[in-house]
C-alpha cells in the first residue's frame, strides 16, 4: 500500500510566514504610547530653544562668526545672518509647541525636522550624539501619526485612536538603538579600565556628599562597568514584562545620575521620557485607567493582500532600519582606535568615550619665498570649533583649505601644515597627524585616512600632567622656524 506524503500546509511554508509577519506591521494598535512619546519629543524641542536662546548660543549657527565647520557630503548647507536664525529658532520652538499640542501636527512636525536639522548640519562644531537622534525621531514623526490620541487633532476632528503597529516598533527600535549600540562602543579596552570615566568623574569632585568618593579608582570602574551592562542588557529587559518596571526605575536613576555628573544636555531627561516608548502601546490609559480605544479585530485582517502603498510603506522601513543598524557599524571597518583617528566615530552612538587634550599650530609657507608663518586658527574659528580643527582629521584639513584660501584671495600661493598633538585619555601626547603634508593638497573623504598617524602611545595610570605648552619639547617635536604674521 502505497501512503500518499502529506503536502506541507500553507502555514508551513516560509513565504506565508513572512507573509503574516508583514501583515502584522499593520495590524492598528492602541496609539497612546505614541502620544505620550510626541509631547515628551514636543516640551524637549521648545526646552532646547529655551536653553540655546537663553544662553546666547543662536549666533554659533549664523554668520555673526565667518567661518562654520561642516560635514562632509553636507558642505553647501550655508549659515544664514542673526535675525534669519534667530526667527529658525523661534519657529522651531512653536513649532515644537504645536507637537506637544497635537495641534496642526503634520506641519508643526514637519518644521521640526525641517529647522531642526538645517541648524544641526551648518555648524559641526555643536555635534552632539542626542543631537543627530532628535533629527532621526523628528525625520520619523512626520510619517507617523502621532496625533490620533490625547491630541488638539483628535478633539476637534475625532481621529481614531489607533495607528499601525509598525509607527510604534519602528519608534521604539529608534530609542533601542543608542542604548544597544552604545554598550558595543564600550567594549573596548579603554572603557574596561574606567578611561576616561575616572577623569569626568574627578571633575565632580567638589560636589556635595558624593564629591569626596568619585575620585575613587574602585568608584570609576564600577560606574564604568555599570554603565556598559545598562547599556546591553535595558532594552531587553524593558521588554521583559517581569523586569520592565524594576529596569524602567533603575533607567531613571542612571540618567538623572549622568546629568548630575555629566554635560550632556537635555539628552538624559529626554531619554527617561522617550523609554516608555519600549512599552506596550497602551501603557498610558492603563496607567491612568482610562477607557481604551475600539481595537478592530485582526483576524479580519488576515489573507488579505497588501496595497500597494503597504508594500512601499514595507520597502520604506526595510531600507531606514538596515541604514540604522549597519551605518553605525562602519567604525570597524576602518584601521585603528575610532576614539584616535575619528573614522567611523561620527553617527555611531560613540558617546563619553574619550577625553582629548591637545596642542596644534597651522604653518603656511609661502611658495615663492619659502617663508613659514605660524597663522593663529583663533583669528577664524571660535573656541568650540578651535577643538574640532585640532583632534579630528577631517575637521583640520577643512580648516587648513580655509587658511589656504585666505591667502589665495589675495594672490599669495601657500603650503599649509599642521602639528597637532593629542593626548588621549591621559596618554603621553603624540602627533595625530603628518606635519610635514601639505594639508590643502589632502581632500575630504569618507574613506580611510593614511596620512593619520597610529596612535602608538600606551594607557597610563596617572594621566599626563604636563602643560601643554612644554608638550612639543617633551615629546621631541621641532617646530618650524617662523616669521612674524
Amino acid at each position: 500500500m502505497i501512503q500518499q506524503k502529506n503536502k506541507p500546509t500553507a502555514e508551513a511554508t516560509p513565504s506565508y510566514s513572512y507573509s503574516r509577519g508583514v501583515q502584522r506591521l499593520f495590524q492598528p494598535t492602541d496609539a497612546a504610547g505614541i502620544a505620550f512619546f510626541r509631547v515628551s519629543f514636543g516640551c524637549v524641542v521648545m526646552w532646547h530653544v529655551y536653553y540655546f536662546v537663553s544662553r546666547g548660543y543662536v549666533d554659533t549657527y549664523s554668520t555673526v562668526h565667518p567661518n562654520h565647520l561642516t560635514f562632509y557630503g553636507f558642505e553647501w548647507v550655508v549659515p544664514l545672518s542673526p535675525m534669519a536664525t534667530r526667527f529658525l529658532f523661534y519657529t522651531m520652538g512653536l513649532a515644537g509647541l504645536g507637537v506637544a499640542l497635537g495641534l496642526f501636527y503634520r506641519i508643526n512636525i514637519i518644521l521640526v525636522f525641517l529647522t531642526y536639522t538645517y541648524l544641526f548640519l551648518v555648524e559641526a562644531a555643536m555635534l552632539q550624539n542626542h543631537y543627530y537622534l532628535t533629527c532621526l525621531i523628528a525625520f520619523l514623526l512626520c510619517f507617523i501619526p502621532a496625533n490620533r490620541s490625547f491630541s488638539l487633532d483628535s478633539l476637534f476632528w475625532h481621529q481614531p485612536g489607533i495607528v499601525p503597529v509598525w509607527c510604534h516598533w519602528l519608534l521604539a527600535l529608534q530609542i533601542a538603538i543608542p542604548y544597544f549600540y552604545g554598550g558595543i562602543a564600550k567594549l573596548n579596552s579603554d572603557w574596561l579600565l574606567s578611561k576616561p570615566v575616572d577623569a569626568m568623574l574627578a571633575a565632580n569632585s567638589d560636589l556635595p556628599l558624593i564629591g569626596s568618593y568619585l575620585t575613587e579608582p574602585l568608584v570609576a570602574m564600577f560606574v564604568a562597568w555599570f554603565g556598559l551592562l545598562f547599556d546591553l542588557l535595558a532594552v531587553p529587559l524593558l521588554l521583559w514584562r517581569r523586569t520592565r518596571l524594576f529596569t524602567y526605575a533603575v533607567a531613571i536613576c542612571f540618567h538623572i545620575s549622568n546629568s548630575i555628573l555629566f554635560d550632556i544636555d537635555y539628552f538624559p531627561w529626554f531619554m527617561i521620557l522617550a523609554t516608555p516608548i519600549l512599552f506596550p502601546s497602551n501603557w498610558p490609559r492603563r496607567l491612568l485607567r482610562l477607557p481604551g480605544v475600539k481595537i478592530p479585530d485582526a483576524e479580519q485582517q488576515k489573507g488579505r493582500p497588501l496595497s500597494t502603498r503597504q508594500k512601499m510603506t514595507v520597502g520604506l522601513l526595510s531600507v531606514y532600519v538596515s541604514w540604522q543598524l549597519l551605518f553605525p557599524l562602519r567604525q570597524f571597518l576602518y584601521p585603528g582606535d575610532p576614539s584616535w583617528t575619528e573614522e567611523g566615530q561620527q553617527f555611531a552612538w560613540r558617546m563619553m568615550l574619550s577625553r582629548k587634550d591637545f596642542w596644534i599650530r597651522y604653518y603656511v609657507t609661502v611658495k615663492s619665498s619659502g617663508e613659514t608663518l605660524e597663522f593663529p586658527i583663533s583669528r577664524i574659528y571660535h573656541f568650540r570649533q578651535g577643538y574640532f580643527i585640532s583632534v579630528s582629521p577631517d575637521h583640520i584639513v577643512e580648516a587648513a583649505h580655509v587658511v589656504g584660501d585666505i591667502f589665495r584671495r589675495q594672490g599669495i600661493d601657500v603650503e599649509v601644515r599642521v602639528v597637532s598633538l593629542v593626548s588621549l585619555n591621559g596618554r603621553k601626547p603624540q602627533l595625530l597627524v603628518d606635519p610635514e603634508l601639505d594639508m590643502t593638497t589632502v581632500h575630504r573623504t569618507w574613506r580611510h585616512k593614511s596620512w593619520i598617524i597610529p596612535l602608538t602611545e600606551p594607557r597610563r595610570e596617572e594621566s599626563w600632567s604636563m602643560e601643554v605648552n612644554q608638550w612639543p619639547e617633551a615629546v621631541g617635536i621641532e617646530l618650524p622656524q617662523t616669521v612674524q604674521f
